[in-house]
C-alpha cells in the first residue's frame, strides 16, 4: 500500500511538472504583450492573419552607433526574405501623418517616425500621438539642414537641437534612431553619432514621394524595388500627400504579396544635452508665445522662430571648443544651408520665396511755369532731366 502510494505520488508530480513546462514552453513561444520591454505595445491583432501585422519585434542595441540598412549596413542585416520595416521621415503634420496612422491601425502595423525637431515643436501633441498607437519615435534634425555641407559645429547644433526638441515634445527621451536629411552624412557627424550612442538608419526601399501627388506612382515605385531587394527598409514621409492618400493600398498590396512587418525597438534611450534642451525651451515658449497672441498659428509650419535661432547661438555658445578641433569649419550662411542636394524634397518651410519688387519711387514733377505740351501715349516722360 505504501509504496502504491509513493508510485502515484511520483506521477502526480511528473504531471505537474509535465504541464509547467508545456505551459512555459507555449510562453516562449507566443510571449504576451509588453514582453519585450515596458514601454513596447503589442497589439494582440498583429497575429490576424487578414491583416499586414507584424512578424517580429527586434530590439536593437545602439550602443557604438552602429548603421542600419543600405550599404552602410550589410554586416547589421537582420532582415529575412519578405520582411519589411516601415519608416516615415520630417514629420509630423497633422494632416497627413493622421491618414499614415489610421492606415497603420487598420493593419495592425507599426512604423519608425523619424521627426524633424521644428515639427515636433510645432505640434507636441502630434508627437505625443503617434507614441501612443505604439510606434517608435527617432529624430531627424532640428531643422532639416544638409550636414554635409554646413559645417561640423553646425551640424552637431542640428542634430543635437533636433533631439532634444523631439524629446521634449514626447516628453521623454526617444530611440537612438537617427536618420541624415537627405540621406547625406559626413564622415565626422557618422563619428559624432557613434559617440553618442545613436544608430543611424539608412534605407533600402526610396518611395520618393517628394517628387509626386501621384499615390499611385509611389505605390508602384516602392513595389518595383522590392521585387528586385525582396526586403528592406522603406523610406517614407508622412508630410507628403501622395503617401498619405496612398499608404493604404500599399498596405494591402504588401499583405497580399506576403510581406511581413518587423517593428524596431530600442534597448535603451537616448538623453538631450542640457544646454541644448535649454535652447530648445526657448523655442517652446516662443511658440506659447505665439499661441497666446494668434491662436491660428498652431495650424502653420512655419511660426516665428527668431527666439530658437537665438537658443542656438546659445547653444553654440556653450559647446565644448573641442569640436572646432575636430575639423569643424564652422557655419555657412542660412541661404546655404538651406539648400538641399540636387533632386531632394522640399519641406514645408524651404519652398522658394518670391521676393517681391518694390515699385519704383516716382518724384511729382515740378510745376510748369507754363502749359504743357501735350504727352502722346507713346512717348517717355522726362522727370527732372
Amino acid at each position: 500500500m505504501r509504496y502504491t502510494s509513493i508510485i502515484a505520488l511520483a506521477v502526480l508530480a511528473l504531471s505537474v511538472f509535465s504541464v509547467a513546462s508545456s505551459r512555459a514552453e507555449n510562453s516562449a513561444v507566443q510571449p504576451e504583450a509588453n514582453a519585450v520591454a515596458s514601454d513596447i505595445r503589442v497589439d494582440a491583432c498583429s497575429r490576424d492573419p487578414k491583416r499586414l501585422g507584424l512578424s517580429r519585434i527586434v530590439e536593437i542595441d545602439a550602443t557604438g552607433g552602429p548603421s542600419f540598412g543600405g550599404s552602410r549596413g550589410i554586416d547589421t542585416d537582420f532582415l529575412k526574405d519578405h520582411e519589411v520595416i516601415l519608416t516615415f521621415d520630417d514629420g509630423p503634420l497633422r494632416t497627413y501623418t493622421r491618414p499614415v496612422l489610421k492606415a497603420l491601425a487598420a493593419h495592425c502595423t507599426k512604423a519608425t517616425f523619424f521627426m524633424v525637431g521644428r515639427m515636433a515643436a510645432a505640434d507636441p501633441a502630434m508627437v505625443k500621438e503617434v507614441a501612443r498607437a505604439g510606434h517608435t519615435i527617432a529624430s531627424h534634425t532640428w531643422s532639416h539642414q544638409n550636414l554635409r555641407i554646413v559645417g561640423l559645429l553646425k551640424a552637431r547644433q542640428e542634430f543635437e537641437m533636433g533631439l532634444a526638441a523631439v524629446n521634449k515634445a514626447l516628453g521623454r527621451p526617444v530611440a537612438p534612431f537617427f536618420r541624415f536629411p537627405y540621406l547625406s552624412a559626413s564622415q565626422l557627424m557618422e563619428e559624432h553619432l557613434r559617440r553618442r550612442n545613436v544608430s543611424a538608419i539608412w534605407i533600402d526601399v526610396d518611395s520618393k514621394d517628394y517628387q509626386t501627388r501621384d499615390k499611385a506612382l509611389v505605390h508602384r515605385r516602392i513595389m518595383d524595388q522590392l521585387a528586385v531587394t525582396h526586403k528592406g527598409i522603406i523610406l517614407m514621409h508622412d508630410i507628403q500627400p501622395s503617401t498619405a492618400g496612398g499608404i493604404m493600398s500599399l498596405l494591402d498590396d504588401l499583405h497580399d504579396k506576403g510581406y511581413k512587418v518587423v517593428h524596431i525597438v530600442p534597448k535603451s534611450n537616448v538623453d538631450a544635452i542640457a544646454s541644448y534642451e535649454a535652447a530648445v525651451d526657448k523655442a517652446f515658449a516662443a511658440k506659447a508665445a505665439s499661441l497666446a497672441t494668434n491662436p491660428i498659428a498652431d495650424r502653420s509650419v512655419v511660426w516665428t522662430m527668431a527666439p530658437a535661432a537665438a537658443g542656438v547661438a546659445a547653444a553654440a555658445a556653450t559647446t565644448p571648443s573641442d569640436e572646432l578641433k575636430q575639423g569643424g569649419t564652422g557655419s555657412i550662411s542660412a541661404k546655404q544651408a538651406a539648400v538641399p542636394a540636387e533632386g531632394a524634397e522640399i519641406l514645408p518651410w524651404q519652398a522658394p520665396q518670391v521676393k517681391k519688387e518694390r515699385a519704383p519711387v516716382v518724384p511729382k514733377p515740378k510745376k510748369a511755369t507754363r502749359a504743357p505740351a501735350e504727352e502722346l501715349p507713346w512717348q517717355t516722360k522726362a522727370f527732372g532731366y
